[in-house]
């Protein structure tokens, strides 16, 4: 049986998001959940042929020498665990190009592009794998960076560079569950939830049994104690990456920063352009050697 893994990473996963604009996200994921084509069909082999033979995945300079060269991925759109042909990459594509660029002779250090809202929690699983496998300099080059791609760069990034100061973001530190309570609909429908579970099996499920039972509290109690561990393992993330962060409480209250904000905050390092990204990653390189 082949798997679309992207429904897979739809219906199982937990997604750290900003809230800007997860209504439509909900509405692209319901589309594609029931089969219609979202986006453009996507090249995957062609991706990973770009960092394949000792390629840097860099279209914007050419390079005259062959060491140090910079190496180059582009991280956007929301972050799925797994690629999928129909419409997006995954952090398994994004896994496969850092460790290619890492292990390249040729590349003295990496800028990732980021532009995204954040992802499915169980990505960052790649780039923490990855994380204890670097040895060269990275510079993140940020326009948005929310949530999950805040998590990654703080991961990943020797320097953190805000793409220009107009409509950059950064924050979005937390995790939440949002969801639609169709309970009433249901019962005005005619329909009842009956949840069957074998003897012994008591706990399974438990959350939804709480859930269609009407026991709110407990299915609140049960999320949060699912979505609290992430949370705190995102802000122990952050604070190491970012030791001289502010404490200002709307960080970690999971508030949303401009670019300059996030400078004041010192949730970043600088604020740049590509130019500026490559020159620093150059000088990153050198000194590393």
């Amino acid at each position: 049986m082949k798997t679309n893994k992207l429904v897979f990473d739809i219906i199982r996963s937990m997604w750290l998001m900003s809230t800007f604009n997860i209504a439509e996200y909900e509405k692209l994921a319901n589309r594609f959940l029931n089969g219609e084509q979202v986006g453009a069909e996507i090249d995957r082999e062609s991706f990973r042929a770009a960092y394949d033979n000792g390629n840097v995945g860099n279209p914007f300079i050419k390079e005259e020498k062959e060491e140090n060269q910079i190496g180059y991925l582009q991280m956007t759109g929301p972050m799925a665990t797994y690629g999928d042909g129909f419409c997006t990459y995954g952090a398994d594509d994004y896994l496969y190009a850092l460790r290619s660029l890492n292990d390249n002779d040729k590349v003295g250090a990496i800028v990732i592009f980021i532009d995204g809202p954040g992802g499915a929690v169980p990505a960052i699983n790649a780039f923490k794998e990855f994380q204890s496998e670097k040895k060269k300099p990275i510079v993140a080059l940020c326009a948005d960076c929310y949530s999950l791609h805040y998590w990654i760069i703080c991961l990943l990034a020797d320097h953190v560079m805000a793409y220009g100061n107009i409509s950059s973001g950064f924050g979005s530190i937390g995790s939440t569950c949002i969801m639609v309570d169709s309970r009433e609909a249901m019962k005005q429908d005619g329909y009842k939830i009956l949840i069957i579970n074998a003897d012994g099996s008591d706990l399974k499920n438990k959350a939804m049994q709480d859930f269609y039972e009407g026991k709110d509290e407990d299915f609140i109690k049960r999320i949060k104690s699912e979505l609290n561990p992430i949370r705190e393992a995102f802000i122990a993330d952050v604070k190491l990456a970012m030791p001289d962060i502010s404490d200002d409480p709307r960080i970690f209250s999971a508030d949303n920063f401009s670019a300059k904000e996030a400078l004041e905050l010192k949730m970043i390092h600088s604020i740049g352009n590509e130019k500026e990204a490559f020159a620093l990653a150059r000088a990153l390189a050198d000194l590393n050697n």
